[in-house]
């Protein structure tokens, strides 16, 4: 028996290793995989107002035919993973490690619509009579100049109007690319760079074989006007309203660091869970390895696209997994300290925890689809990596977890050896938790009050995303002379300066910049030159321009996103449990929303985009957290014979002791992801990181001691009033077969 014993272990063992080593190898291969987005991996996004050409409201179909046009121009540009979304009236479009921005703003948003005039600027012909595609790059077989080669397919008509310019008096057929009435061939210029009419020529007699258009073209030139006319005009006028472009080495940068933060958590991780839970917590890290694999390859596998959104909702992600192992092993040790063997404490801690962590991570869930449903690209990308590690983490960390812990258990040799393989277990001291929430709630007050004055003083100090105007950042390889920067601003009003360190700057202005203003504050920065020595920047980082038009749905869209997102947790937790367990969950949420915003406005922190996924998280850490206590709420509510007042906070009391050490686990194993992240100062998600830290760090409490304290109130005064009370409106739990029933 002792022999099987061991050779158990072995298996176990080994068992183990290959899934560590399956896990490794899967991070590595998927991780070079991934699709990176343009704010890790440099690039430009823009947002084009889609408007008809006459004025009129422009309709679906434009907006889908401009959708196709712009796919067709975008796939000249051999960009890959790009990223074409329309919102409303509107289309975003996403380039990711494109290099020439320049070439790809003038060929996403040039009409390129080809006309062929006479002298008198009459309209004769379209690009109708040509074929598809109706354009070549070729190059003159006398002067080797690139020339555009034009394939007729209306001979007919090409034959009759070309005819007609023959028998003219100056026989000149003019080609125009995006002519307006404002235009003429008297003051175009045809033929030279930059010109409407980009070719004139004489016509002798009426021909319809393929032509030729000759100009004074670079093969840049050339072959931008070959991809344009084979595009297809726009159906539409695109304005933008909306833009930011990403250096290459900005993007990476971050990329590399996040990175090395991930490296650090999980060794971090790893130490905490090992040391508090032994055996069981090694098999714990060894499942959010498998964790972490298996959602790199599923998210290879939908062609999802990695953002710093998406890289938010897998911290919280981790965050969860490592939360739904100890969630277990809490379980598992509280049955032990009631003197339960090992397999009989495992068998009914893992019963007892599975309908805590279906809750939490259904509720979550549902936050995450309301988002996905709702928000726009970037919430989106938020929403898709949530919902993606919770269905990961039931498969890693519910059942192949629970698999690997049987198999240890079941080989018997830790039936005398508890402690080593899951820690200490001893009862948990049931403190006041009441009593200090008076206290943690007056501290929220008082934050709260305080962030209410700063802010109706003094104002938040919104970044451009709810703001409007350009937000610009310098990094370079010298010390930056700030005076001699401004100064190439001199035209723009600088509302902020911003010193990272002597080689990093941000700077915001109210103007929103156009394409043609981006391009000529790449260049002079570029191009700076101090104390006659040209200063080496590493590109213009970072600029963001947002219209006013942009600011006010970003704004609208944001609200949207979190209130309904609230009322869906509000209705599945009053479903599951009861409704003063609802009207408690989003108490404790707003308060937490509402503190961080408050710190936010009395340390003057900037609030954007990015702010606003930190807000979701800490959404989503809160409720699962909260569901969590309410749970052992409940179940320790279905061993009370009598229900009064003293029981109740009794319960409550224990309830709220018992989850207290993994309430703050949990905090400290996701904090630590953001600690290191500040310390390493990633710009790119500073704010993010700040939201976690002050969120999560009340959070952890508000789940501990609001929502308990404010629930207790609550049934309270239902027993007070028991004539209003119904029969099924007991203290108890929504029956569901499958998980409680």
């Amino acid at each position: 028996m002792k022999k099987k014993k061991s050779y158990s272990i072995v298996k176990c063992l080994i068992l183990t290793i290959c899934i560590f080593l399956v896990s490794l190898l899967l991070i590595l291969t998927y991780s070079k995989k991934l699709n990176y987005g343009l704010d890790l991996k440099g690039g430009f996004e823009v947002l084009y107002q889609v408007n008809s050409l006459d004025g009129s409201k422009v309709s679906d179909s434009d907006i889908k035919a401009t959708y196709k046009s712009i796919g067709k121009r975008i796939d000249t540009l051999g960009v890959s993973e790009p990223e074409i979304v329309i919102e409303g009236d509107k289309i975003r479009v996403k380039l990711p490690g494109v290099q020439d921005e320049s070439t790809a703003r003038e060929r996403l948003a040039t009409p390129a619509v080809l006309t062929f005039r006479n002298t008198s600027n009459e309209e004769l012909m379209t690009a109708s009579v040509l074929s598809t595609p109706g354009a070549s790059l070729d190059y003159d077989k006398k002067t080797g100049k690139p020339v555009v080669a034009l394939s007729i397919k209306d001979k007919d008509t090409f034959y009759r109007v070309t005819k007609s310019i023959s028998e003219s008096t100056d026989k000149l057929i003019t080609i125009w690319l995006d002519y307006t009435e404002e235009d003429s061939y008297e003051t175009a210029k045809c033929g030279e760079s930059g010109s409407k009419c980009i070719s004139s020529a004489t016509v002798k007699e009426g021909f319809s074989s393929n032509v030729v258009i000759e100009g004074n073209f670079s093969e840049e030139e050339a072959s931008t006007l070959v991809d344009l006319i084979n595009s297809g005009s726009l159906p539409t006028k695109l304005t933008e309203i909306s833009t930011k472009t990403v250096d290459a080495s900005y993007g990476s940068n971050t990329l590399l660091l996040i990175a090395k933060a991930g490296i650090i958590t999980f060794i971090i991780i790893s130490l905490i869970m090992i040391y508090f839970y032994r055996i069981s917590g090694l098999i714990s890290v060894i499942s959010l390895a498998l964790y972490i694999s298996l959602v790199f390859l599923f998210y290879t596998l939908i062609d999802g696209v990695l953002t710093l959104t998406g890289i938010a909702a897998l911290i919280l992600g981790i965050g969860m997994a490592v939360d739904s192992s100890i969630i277990t092993l809490e379980k598992i040790k509280e049955e032990i300290s009631n003197e339960k063997n090992l397999h009989q404490a495992y068998i009914e801690g893992n019963k007892r925890s599975l309908v805590s962590l279906i809750d939490a991570n259904l509720t979550t869930f549902i936050a995450a689809l309301v988002l996905f449903i709702l928000g726009e690209s970037s919430v989106k990308g938020f929403a898709t990596m949530l919902m993606l590690t919770i269905i990961v983490t039931i498969i890693s960390m519910v059942i192949i977890n629970r698999f690997v812990m049987s198999y240890y258990i079941n080989t018997g040799k830790f039936d005398n050896k508890i402690n080593m393989f899951i820690g200490k277990c001893k009862k948990i001291k049931t403190r006041n938790i009441l009593n200090c929430a008076k206290y943690n709630i007056a501290l929220v007050v008082i934050i709260i009050v305080t962030g209410l004055i700063v802010t109706i003083t003094s104002g938040l100090n919104l970044g451009v995303d709810f703001k409007g105007g350009s937000a610009i950042t310098l990094k370079s390889e010298e010390k930056i002379n700030i005076k001699e920067v401004k100064s190439e601003l001199n035209n723009y009003t600088i509302t902020e300066e911003t010193k990272v360190n002597d080689n990093e700057y941000l700077l915001r202005i109210n103007e929103s910049l156009d394409s043609e203003e981006i391009k000529t504050v790449k260049s002079s920065f570029e191009n700076l030159k101090i104390d006659s020595v040209l200063l080496p920047l590493a590109g213009t980082s970072d600029i963001s321009s947002i219209s006013n038009i942009v600011k006010k749905d970003l704004t609208k869209n944001a609200i949207k996103s979190l209130i309904y997102a609230s009322l869906a947790i509000l209705v599945y937790i009053a479903f599951r449990f009861a409704y003063t367990y609802g009207i408690s969950s989003i108490i404790a949420i707003l308060s937490d929303v509402f503190v961080t915003i408050s710190l936010f406005a009395i340390f003057k922190i900037e609030i954007n985009f990015i702010f606003i996924a930190g807000i979701l998280t800490i959404i989503g850490y809160s409720i699962n957290n909260t569901i969590v206590v309410f749970d052992m709420i409940r179940d320790r509510l279905s061993t009370v014979k009598k229900l009064n007042e003293e029981s109740l906070i009794k319960t409550v009391n224990e309830s709220a002791s018992i989850t207290l050490r993994r309430n703050i686990l949990t905090s400290i194993t996701t904090l630590s992801a953001i600690i290191v992240l500040l310390l390493m100062n990633t710009t790119g998600v500073k704010e993010f990181n700040l939201t976690i830290l002050f969120g999560l760090t009340f959070g952890t409490f508000s789940s501990l001691f609001i929502a308990p304290y404010i629930w207790t109130k609550l049934e309270i005064n239902r027993l007070k009033h028991p004539k209003k009370i119904d029969e099924d409106d007991e203290i108890t739990e929504r029956i569901i077969k499958g998980i409680n029933g």
